[in-house]
């Protein structure tokens, strides 16, 4: 199948996520075949209409049925001999413990695969609903043991979260911000991927879990920006000031605040600015006894990443550390609150032998409130620091880089077979945890 050849698909389940996807799909010039086991829902497709609201859905529903590119029917082996493609489009509630309930994603599957078992040809089936990751290595399973066929060889199992909003679910699907495909290979990927050839958005083909994955990252950042927002409000709303002024002129910044800047899973926050002012509204917002519950615990949540790291690096049982990097990011010699300076503490104070090196810190030279930090709180620092990344790479048995300063390019192809990187920082996006090198949280 290329991208100019109309696809075969069936949909399970004709919810919101499904009549959308079943739509556009017919729309797009697919043949597709809606399986639901509500009457209902059946009947209502086939005569031309959706079972639920969704603003200009009805209408383009309406012209699919007519032109014979969209039906529904509630037999899931003829949804499954008529088509190559089918589309999981279940509902995955919460169960009372919180836990996800995927006891409608595993039936569909259960059943397809007993379909599939009547089959000659290959199938795939891709998994629209929102599930956590490793959910589709358990579709595998399910399909393979009810069909007693392999994967990849007979079918296949991929990841294509949707992205849709009710109310603009129609927009949504013809612009969304970008298309993700998850497949253990590249090409059940891109045949997913050329059911989307006609939309202009940045086309993702990545693994099952990244796949799964990025649906739960942009909802719980989702959530995020609404707390967020939520809690500047009423902070400001205490102190008489206009949230939405505020935030107006917050939003205008596209080079921190709404940028890819700071998303990056890496080290701890530190320094004379964050600390200091998470701190201040804290203390303001108990003055004025307004609950900030969210930002309240960002502080404890950076204590964490330094408790990982430290860790991280204990838990390699090497005794000469290597810092690479003491302040709290690169190309500065301020030391104020440096998350750097908290692991080299807790390893030294755990028996650790720590050499660090900095380009950017000569303790002789530092002056103001960076020397009166080192005089009082890290006076043994100038006792730690050498002079030369050489005598890092020489006399340590655990390396640990700690920002992405131009020195240490290159730093991973110097290191001996003998040593274990701790990178906090992900200096070399290609590489990730394997034996000798350990990334952060990644």
């Amino acid at each position: 199948m290329t991208s100019s050849t109309p696809a075969r698909i069936s949909i399970f389940g004709l919810g919101y996520v499904g009549c959308v996807s079943a739509t556009n799909l017919a729309a797009a010039g697919n043949t597709v075949i809606g399986v639901e086991l509500v009457p209902e829902k059946v009947d209502a497709i086939n005569s031309g209409s959706v079972p639920l609201f969704e603003p200009g859905l009805a209408e383009l529903a309406a012209l699919q049925v007519e032109e014979k590119r969209l039906s529904a029917t509630a037999d899931t082996t003829a949804g499954i001999l008529a088509t190559d493609i089918s589309f999981v489009c279940v509902g995955t509630p919460s169960l009372p413990s919180e836990k996800i309930d995927l006891s409608a994603i595993e039936a569909v599957c259960r059943d397809i695969g007993k379909a599939i078992a009547q089959k000659a040809t290959r199938h795939v089936v891709i998994i629209r609903s929102t599930v956590l990751p490793g959910t589709c290595d358990r579709c595998v399973e399910v399909i393979a043991e009810a069909s007693g066929k392999s994967c990849p060889e007979d079918f296949a199992v991929v990841s294509n979260p949707e992205f849709l909003r009710e109310g603009t679910a129609l927009k949504d699907y013809e612009h969304p911000p970008f298309t993700v495909v998850g497949a253990s290979r590249p090409e059940d990927a891109q045949i997913v991927g050329d059911l989307y050839a006609h939309i202009d958005a940045p086309l993702f083909l990545t693994d099952l879990r990244t796949a799964e994955t990025i649906k739960y990252a942009c909802n719980l950042f989702h959530a995020t920006k609404v707390c967020f927002a939520n809690e500047i409000g009423r902070i400001c709303k205490s102190l008489e000031v206009d949230s939405h002024a505020v935030m107006e002129i917050f939003c205008a910044d596209d080079k921190l605040n709404l940028s890819p800047y700071y998303l990056k899973p890496g080290y701890a926050f530190g320094g004379s600015c964050l600390p200091k002012d998470l701190r201040a509204i804290m203390a303001l917002s108990r003055e004025h006894h307004v609950a900030l519950p969210m930002l309240e615990r960002i502080l404890e949540s950076n204590r964490q990443q330094v408790e990982l790291a430290i860790k991280t690096v204990l838990a390699t049982g090497k005794q000469k550390i290597g810092m690479l990097g003491f302040s709290f990011k690169p190309d500065t010699d301020d030391l104020r609150e440096s998350p750097h300076v908290a692991l080299a503490e807790a390893l030294i104070g755990r028996g650790k032998n720590v050499m660090i090196f900095d380009p950017h810190i000569q303790t002789s030279r530092l002056m103001g409130s960076n020397r009166k930090f080192i005089d009082e709180k890290i006076s043994h620092v100038s006792e730690l620091m050498v002079g030369s990344l050489d005598e890092v790479i020489e006399s340590s048995e655990c390396i640990v880089i700690g920002n992405k300063d131009a020195h240490y390019n290159g730093i991973l192809d110097r290191v001996r077979d003998d040593q274990i990187v701790i990178d906090l920082v992900r200096i070399d996006k290609e590489r990730t945890s394997a034996d000798g090198y350990h990334g952060l949280s990644w």
